[in-house]
């Protein structure tokens, strides 16, 4: 009994990344009934739960090979796949593919499951990603690009309720614009596969990029103000701020 109680516990880690795939699969389902924005909900709760198996892990003294890929085949559908389809369907939704003729547009959403499984395989074999990121994590990039969903949800619904009142900076024009829909795919694929240095929110001892760290906790609050395209700015923050570190970090070693 004991024994079986005790497998039941180590288990606990892998329920929670399946619970994280099952999110992706249901996202995905929405999306195929059009509900892109139910979907970028289920990439919300992925990304919770992808937060806490880890964690869950290194608790319980569980952490081990089969969680890491078990994690990273979860997180190539919520993260990868499934941003991937959102934006496949928003694309056909706002017209930038004409039906009946040849459309780079209908292709350019595979970038993105493509990149994010070319990113987590790295990820898994890369020593160096122990304190810090090489590239953008995969579920920044997927929540950044489902946000997209989420946008044009408020875009269609603004004032409905309270969620969907316009917010006090309105920057959904400027991500509505068919360049950014075109290339946007295309730039987070690379930034994902990229070898440039991200922060992490890891704790490390005597840390010289701690105050950059702050940073990004911080830039949470002020992101609120742009509502729909707060998740999209905070990306983009995350990458300024991820290089402004790089910079210090080479003059401080110089």
């Amino acid at each position: 009994m004991k024994t079986s109680i005790k497998s039941l516990i180590m288990e606990i880690p892998n329920l929670i990344t399946l619970s994280n795939l099952a999110c992706g699969l249901l996202g995905i389902a929405f999306v195929m009934q059009g509900l892109e924005w139910m979907g970028f909900v289920c990439l919300l709760l992925g990304a919770f739960l992808d937060f806490f198996d880890g964690l869950a892990a290194r608790k319980l003294g569980v952490a081990g090979e089969m969680g890491k890929q078990l994690d990273s085949l979860a997180d190539v559908v919520t993260f990868g796949v499934l941003p991937g389809l959102i934006w496949k369907s928003l694309m056909e939704l706002n017209g930038y593919c004409p039906t009946g003729v040849f459309c780079i547009n209908q292709y350019i959403w595979m970038m993105i499951p493509l990149a994010a499984a070319y990113r987590l395989a790295k990820f898994n074999i890369d020593t160096r990603q122990t304190t810090g990121f090489i590239g953008i994590p995969t579920p920044m990039t997927g929540m950044a690009l489902a946000s997209f969903a989420w946008m044009s949800y408020t875009l269609g619904h603004s004032g409905n309720i309270w969620i969907l009142q316009k917010p006090l900076i309105d920057l959904s024009g400027l991500f509505s614009n068919y360049y950014v829909w075109l290339y946007m795919p295309l730039v987070a694929s690379y930034m994902m596969i990229s070898e440039i240095p991200m922060l992490s929110l890891k704790r490390v001892k005597n840390d010289p990029l701690g105050k950059y760290k702050m940073i990004l906790l911080v830039m949470t609050v002020p992101c609120l103000l742009f509502g729909s395209t707060g998740v999209i700015v905070y990306y983009f923050g995350y990458i300024l701020v991820s290089i402004l570190s790089n910079f210090a970090v080479k003059s401080i070693n110089q």
